[in-house]
């Protein structure tokens, strides 16, 4: 099923930008680093993938892994529960984790990477988003803003309309 355009109109959206979604990366960086040392960063793909990445590159590469989660299917539409398609492989047994996705929305996701890695016996698990929607069943350790609008991220394609009103 496709959405309508006027479906997505009626959403509030935040466009962010690199440079937003930069300085959001490093004011995590900042916040983390006052109280908490990860051994390793894992990150949520698809949508926290960019910030993994960055945040390790800009904490001395700290050691980053991505785990694969399936729950979205379109604009607002998820399955019923979180499918993790690709488990993290790596022996975190007594290692500090730290989990990123770019934004924290039913929390479902989270909830399902944090049971996952409790699993796999860390040492100690927090959880950094850029955003954060009162909605979510979890509380990040970190994120930068709450927001109840629908986010583009800029690696994100944007909606397009066609002539009938779907989007695609």
């Amino acid at each position: 099923m496709k959405t309508k355009i006027s479906d997505v109109n009626d959403m509030d959206k935040e466009y962010l930008d690199w440079a937003k979604v930069d300085e959001a990366i490093w004011t995590l960086k900042d916040e983390i680093e006052k109280e908490f040392r990860p051994d390793i960063i894992v990150g949520i793909a698809r949508g926290g993938l960019v910030p993994a990445v960055r945040l390790s590159h800009i904490s001395d590469n700290i050691l980053m892994r991505v785990v694969d989660v399936k729950f979205y299917t379109d604009i607002e539409k998820r399955m019923e529960k979180p499918e993790i398609t690709a488990p993290l492989t790596e022996n975190i047994e007594n290692m500090n984790v730290l989990i990123i996705d770019d934004v924290a929305d039913t929390g479902k996701t989270l909830v399902a990477i944090k049971k996952h890695i409790i699993e796999k016996k860390a040492k100690s698990i927090k959880i950094a988003v850029i955003a954060k929607k009162p909605k979510s069943i979890i509380d990040p350790d970190y994120y930068v803003f709450e927001t109840d609008k629908w986010i583009i991220f800029p690696w994100e394609k944007m909606p397009i309309s066609k002539g009938n009103g779907d989007i695609v």
